[in-house]
């Protein structure tokens, strides 16, 4: 670092601090948080390290971090606000990773301006500040994954160990890790015989997590592997329209891939290095059919080297366009850090608090219906539901998860997907014969009456469900729950065509709306093409 660049410290710590701020601002806990949090519960409560006591299955992705939270559990911390703490650190780290490899990659003489330029865009990244604050391991991943490139980048097998705890945390680094030593390969990089040594360590580190997996679970991989999966066109599309959100969002909309495409042939080989790791998680955000969470999850974990090769290619063009002046030149570099930040802080602002503030929503219903059911039932209790987050952690009750996250057989047995329901969700397994076969006490819609998930929709096509269960309302919060009928014992048959809930669902919306006479419409069609026993559209 250059004598007059000493100064960018206190601004780097200003950046953090500005970090800080923005995370706390949004402050709230995703509901999926509350799967870990129950994991960590259970096993405090001596009951192992499951879902539902007894049943061992293996409900989450974050090995690591539900170890890391049941250990501060176990020294008597409060492991969710620690889950807090970890983001927000790891989140500081990510950036003070982006600060140095920014300087090694880009050069000691570098302008101050793009010395903070992915610092300064992290902090005003909302997505960065909320998945940091959410309570899930998103943050803490990223930091092992950053520093894991950036150790690769200098060709120090310290990055291994590290990739390994990024693959503890989150399991598609496995993936990464597999695409690094190609690259290592194909590039040149690295020889076969260190490229098999990096791996044999690698197997070695993480193999301890596989054989827990195995003995305790009896799987090789996590249960929401096998929930969540899957191969198809829809999923392909899925995956584009979540890359352009992002890209619309946080990605000045696409330059911050076409200027690195410009600018390729001028970039050094560290920064092709970064670019490959981009484009490469890209294909694989396409291929799982990008994310359930839809505020840009995925991609937190590499904004560092999107920043970095966005930087690189920008200083790259901006000096060949011969700009002789050292005072206009600086300008230019630092308009585009200042746009780059207020585009970063103001475009997707409305949209993450929105979503902050359905989570909060959420989590503070699914908690006061919790609390609602235990005082009424007094004792344990069988639910079923589809957002199993909050309401789980909370609830005296053993969950049923009707999208098989938690449950083996949903995730390994689902029953083949009904033509013609609609729905926009992408977790799309469900087994509705099985689910009435576990007879819940109550089944539970995040949204009330309405079915939103294909699981849900599909439980209207089974008669047991139709004429076994009742809707009972809730005043507070004011929700509708299904309960099961006192003795009721029936023989399940399930099918017909789905048309009927469609339009059951539309006639809702249209009623949420006060739309009365389009939802009295919609509500005789659908009774009209329902089964007898579909007494809900009345």
């Amino acid at each position: 670092m250059t004598q007059k660049n000493r100064w960018v410290y206190p601004i780097l710590a200003l950046i953090g601090t500005a970090f800080i701020v923005h995370a706390l601002t949004l402050s709230f806990t995703q509901d999926d948080s509350y799967i870990s949090y129950r994991y960590v519960k259970n096993f405090l409560d001596g009951h192992g390290l499951v879902f539902n006591p007894g049943e061992y299955v293996e409900g989450y992705t974050n090995f690591f971090f539900v170890i890391l939270l049941a250990f501060f559990g176990k020294l008597g911390l409060d492991y969710i606000a620690v889950s807090k703490i970890i983001g927000i650190v790891s989140g500081l780290s990510v950036m003070g990773a982006a600060f140095f490899w920014g300087r090694k990659f880009l050069g000691e003489t570098i302008p101050v301006v793009f010395l903070l330029f992915a610092p300064a865009l992290l902090a005003a990244n909302a997505a960065f500040a909320y998945w940091a604050i959410s309570g899930m391991e998103t943050t803490l991943y990223a930091a092992f994954l950053i520093l894991g490139l950036f150790l690769a980048s200098e060709k120090k097998p310290l990055f291994v160990p590290l990739m390994a705890l990024a693959t503890m945390t989150r399991p598609e680094a496995a993936l990464v890790f597999t695409a690094l030593l190609a690259y290592f390969l194909v590039a040149g990089r690295s020889s076969v015989r260190n490229v098999v040594l990096y791996l044999l360590i690698y197997a070695l580190l993480i193999a301890p997590s596989v054989l827990f997996r195995l003995y305790y679970y009896h799987d090789l991989l996590p249960n929401t592997f096998y929930a969540k999966t899957g191969m198809s066109p829809a999923y392909f599309m899925a995956g584009l329209k979540y890359i352009f959100l992002f890209m619309q969002m946080y990605g000045f909309y696409g330059l911050i891939l076409i200027i690195p495409v410009i600018a390729y042939k001028w970039l050094a080989a560290p920064i092709r290095f970064l670019f490959f790791i981009n484009i490469f998680y890209l294909f694989y955000i396409v291929a799982v059919g990008g994310d359930v969470l839809h505020e840009h999850r995925f991609f937190v974990p590499l904004l560092v080297p999107y920043y970095l090769v966005f930087a690189a290619a920008v200083m790259a063009i901006i000096e060949k366009a011969n700009i002789p002046a050292t005072i206009p030149r600086q300008i230019a570099w630092g308009a585009v850090l200042v746009l780059a930040v207020i585009v970063t802080y103001a475009v997707p602002r409305d949209e993450m608090r929105g979503s902050r503030d359905a989570m909060r929503a959420l989590v503070e219903k699914m908690h006061v219906t919790a609390e609602t059911l235990n005082q009424a039932i007094g004792g344990r209790f069988l639910l079923s539901c589809s957002t199993i987050g909050a309401i789980s952690y909370y609830s005296n009750a053993n969950v049923i998860d009707m999208i098989g996250l938690t449950d083996r057989t949903i995730a390994k047995e689902p029953q083949p997907e009904v033509a013609g329901i609609v729905s926009d969700w992408k977790e799309r397994q469900y087994n509705v014969p099985y689910l009435m076969q576990r007879r819940p006490d109550f089944i539970l819609f995040s949204t009330g009456l309405k079915p939103t998930a294909p699981a849900e929709r599909a439980l209207f096509l089974s008669n047991d469900f139709r004429q076994g269960y009742y809707p009972v309302m809730l005043t507070s919060p004011p929700l509708s729950i299904y309960k099961r009928k006192p003795g009721f014992i029936g023989q399940d048959r399930f099918g017909g065509d789905p048309r009927f809930i469609n339009l059951y669902v539309e006639a809702v919306n249209y009623y949420l709306r006060r739309d009365y006479d389009s939802a009295a419409a919609k509500a005789a069609l659908s009774l009209a093409s329902a089964p007898p026993d579909f007494y809900q559209a009345t």
